[in-house]
């Protein structure tokens, strides 16, 4: 019983003496103010008392106090504060003196609804041509007011750490390793920053040849060689719209019309701007932002946005008119980017109140700590402005994005100032360290990533044939690999194996890539491929890694398959920056490995076939790196076409021609983002069932199980079909989705959103009683709907049911019903 008091008194002892008490008078009458708000940031800590009393905790430094008929005021934590209010006077009627209404000024909204309208008109693309440079620079340190005190504080910690011998030190080597590594960072960026990037870039426009990018110069410390992915990063308002003036993000934000101001000789409206959140919470004053509009032509004229957490970061963006249209003038962007904390004296005693259930004192938390807080800084520039000048049709010929030069030569000549001592020692610092460490080659393994490879050394690992499941195979675990450029800037071999465990077969395939050229996609590829595929798939040529890893589990309930051993030849090339093409001839051996016949030639087929696709996708950026090309910007819309003809020469026994087309598109309005898809098919000639085409489901012919109707992300799919059952020799569908615009949170920090769903298809088959196996013909209008509820409660999942309608719809409910389960990595 004693030590159970002893532990009750000592947890209140800590709640109680870790708390703050502050004390609110007016600072006339010296009467206690009731009911003044303390806010820590945009978060609501209590209300005073009548007595003007409130105990609190806070990680703030400084509170903010808001009290009715009072002007505000700021205190600086600590354990006991008395705060002294100034009545308001009657005169004071601004904005920031009121309490505001929970809901946008209409004011506000109007200017902002008039921004959108004249958007195209204001923006620098209705000109005929345009051409500008830029310098940017960014940067990663401590908070620039902190850089005397974090140089202080790191050399009397290396006096201290001086003096300390090795065997007070007890690591494992891992440890030993990873502690060197941070030493050596810290020493690095006692005098430089921790990472400097300095771009100088050309922007060129036209209306006839479209848009080009030239990296004339840029300089990256630690790397000696270009990071490619990263040059088309754009932390910047630079042709994009911020989120705040989104039409489909008008629910997340109140606006409030607060000046009417002369800025740069020019009338100009303010609008302020806070982000919704718990209302009842909610600081009445705090804003996230403002926005300045031109009175004369509403073109954005400049933007704030700060953090809802000071010192966690600000924006500033600033246009500026130049023959009627608005350029982007200069940014000044801060980001923070974590902290640097370290140990510096061991605590007399350790408090446990703030522990979590089945949280342990950490080594961390008995010792005092002294933090720094990283940052990012990025500055743009923009000049050289050149209107309406004649552009040549060569300057825009190749990839979207190009680089010039790489070695830094060039900078000096477009600094908009001289570099500091501190951020030239950067180059010489860090390019040591990042050497020593060996840290660009991890560097390379998350680029490659982004391909969806997985990077090691020499090797990429290709993700999309690790796992896999459908009905015929069962499970299937594999791997695949591919030997880089630094095996070879040429030659690229590649293989791959796969193991089905319900059909208990090896599949395999290997490949050689030859690579002709290094300024854009150039490669002739020779291939043998022995392994299982759905029959009648729709074509997946050119598409790109994420199309291809929502497709992986697309015969989940899907049993059709037949056999291909395939010897083949092709040559892929980008005709342009938005048109690719390729072409193959291919000698095959199939088989179905289903119940199945073809007229009276069995199931087994001899086939020669030739074929041509392309890709043509005209709003795409690319970038040419040593890896191959590389599409830093998706754009819509995409367009994806095949031809196939298969010959009787050779030793093949089919004659026919199969053609299909996948039309993607996707666009924003006032009813949130809208992505269409229109795609379909034509055979004909003698073809066996897998060279027409299934139009392919995802639901169990045989739903008799709980997970009968659950699927998966897929590209084309419909989610109540039975999956195997539908199939044409022409058929056409579309797929329409909208996400509606507006946002909403549950639980967690994600916000969630409702997506709904439509998709319809119709097709045909000439020739029905040619393929002896057990199907339906698509003759009828093939009709769901569906919606999708994205980051289900506030998780990366999103849920969805969709629904069968018309004319194949059923009297029972759960064959018409497609459930859905999607994973968002972002």
């Amino acid at each position: 019983m004693t030590k159970l008091l002893s532990t009750l008194f000592l947890f209140f002892s800590a709640l109680v003496f870790s708390q703050s008490e502050i004390k609110v008078f007016n600072k006339v009458s010296k009467q206690p103010v009731h009911n003044a708000a303390v806010y820590c940031d945009d978060d609501l800590l209590g209300k005073t008392d009548f007595n003007g009393h409130l105990s609190f905790k806070t990680k703030c430094k400084k509170v903010e106090i808001l009290a009715s008929n009072f002007e505000d005021a700021l205190a600086d934590v600590k354990k006991s504060m008395e705060v002294q209010m100034q009545p308001l006077s009657e005169k004071m009627d601004n904005i920031d003196r009121v309490v505001i209404q929970d809901k946008s000024d209409p004011r506000a909204l109007r200017i902002l609804d008039e921004v959108n309208k004249r958007a195209k008109e204001n923006s620098p693309k209705s000109l005929d041509s345009y051409n500008f440079k830029s310098y940017t620079k960014f940067s990663i340190d401590v908070d620039k007011d902190s850089i005397d005190a974090y140089k202080g504080f790191l050399a009397i910690r290396k006096d201290s750490l001086s003096k300390v011998t090795q065997k007070d030190f007890k690591q494992k080597e891992s440890q030993k390793k990873d502690s060197l590594i941070n030493e050596d960072f810290i020493n690095a960026s006692e005098e430089s920053q921790m990472f400097l990037w300095e771009k100088a870039t050309e922007y060129k426009f036209s209306q006839k040849f479209g848009e080009k990018t030239n990296i004339i110069d840029n300089r990256m410390s630690g790397f000696k060689n270009p990071i490619y992915e990263a040059l088309a990063i754009n932390i910047s308002n630079l042709d994009r719209v911020p989120r705040q003036l989104r039409p489909e993000n008008r629910k997340l934000f109140n606006f409030y019309l607060s000046d009417t101001l002369q800025l740069d000789g020019r009338k100009t409206y303010v609008i302020k701007f806070k982000e919704i959140k718990d209302k009842k919470k909610q600081n009445p004053r705090k804003f996230n932002g403002k926005i300045y509009v031109d009175s004369e032509t509403y073109a954005l004229k400049k933007f704030e946005s700060a953090n809802k957490k000071r010192n966690e970061g600000d924006i500033v963006s600033v246009w500026k008119p130049i023959n009627g249209k608005w350029f982007l003038d200069y940014e000044d962007i801060k980001l923070k980017m974590g902290d640097q904390t370290f140990n510096t004296s061991k605590k007399d005693s350790v408090k446990t109140d703030t522990l979590k259930k089945g949280q342990h004192l950490s080594d961390r938390q008995k010792y005092n700590r002294k933090t720094f807080g990283n940052y990012l800084y990025v500055k743009n520039r923009f000049f050289d402005f050149d209107l309406n000048e004649e552009q040549k049709a060569a300057d825009f010929k190749g990839y979207s994005l190009e680089m010039k030069n790489s070695d830094g030569s060039l900078l000096q000549q477009y600094r908009t100032d001289s570099l500091t001592a501190r951020e030239s020692a950067t180059y010489t610092k860090i390019d040591n360290f990042v050497e020593k460490h060996d840290f660009e080659k991890k560097l390379g393994f998350l680029t490659q990533l982004m391909r969806g490879n997985v990077r090691y050394k020499m090797i990429d690992f290709d993700i999309t044939k690790l796992f896999s499941y459908d009905k015929y195979q069962g499970v299937r675990l594999g791997a695949g690999i591919k030997l880089n450029e630094k095996f070879n800037k040429t030659f690229s071999p590649d293989g791959y194996f796969g193991y089905g465990f319900k059909d208990h077969t090896w599949k395999y395939g290997l490949g050689l890539d030859v690579k002709l050229s290094s300024k854009r996609t150039s490669v002739f590829r020779i291939d043998y491929v022995d392994d299982v595929f759905a029959a009648g798939r729709f074509s997946d040529t050119m598409w790109d890694m994420m199309m291809k890893v929502n497709d992986i589990n697309l015969d989940l309930h899907n049993a059709n398959f037949y056999k291909n051993q395939k010897w083949g030849a092709s040559y892929l090339y980008d005709l342009s920056n938005s048109l690719s093409m390729k072409i193959g001839v291919n000698k095959e051996k199939q088989e179905a490995l289903f119940d199945y016949q073809y007229k009276n030639l069995g199931n087994q087929f001899d086939n020669t076939s030739a074929t041509l696709s392309f890709k043509f996708s005209p709003n795409d950026k690319n970038i040419m790196t040593p890896s191959g090309k590389y599409t830093y910007e998706k754009s819509f819309p995409q367009v994806y076409m095949n031809f196939e003809k298969g010959f009787e020469t050779l030793g093949g026994n089919l004659d026919y021609l199969r053609a299909d087309a996948l039309i993607i598109h996707q666009f924003r309005s006032k009813l949130g983002y809208t992505n269409i898809k229109v795609f379909g098919g034509i055979s004909s000639g003698t073809a066996p069932i897998w060279k027409n085409f299934e139009i392919a489901g995802q639901n169990d012919a045989n739903p008799d199980k709980w997970y009968s109707s659950l699927n998966t992300p897929n590209n084309l799919a419909f989610a109540t079909m039975p999956s195997g059952t539908f199939f044409a020799d022409k058929f056409v569908a579309f797929k329409v989705s909208q996400n509606l615009p507006f946002r909403f949170k549950t639980l967690g920090k994600n916000y969630s959103n409702i997506e709904i769903e439509y998709q319809a298809g119709i097709g045909n088959m000439k020739n029905r009683t040619d393929h002896q196996f057990e199907y339906r013909v698509l003759d009828h209008y093939y009709q769901e709907a569906g919606l999708i509820w994205n980051k289900f409660l506030g998780t990366s999942f999103g849920v969805g049911i969709s629904y069968r309608l018309g004319y194949y719809q059923t009297s029972q409910f759960k064959d018409n019903v497609g459930l859905k389960i999607r994973f968002s990595v972002l």
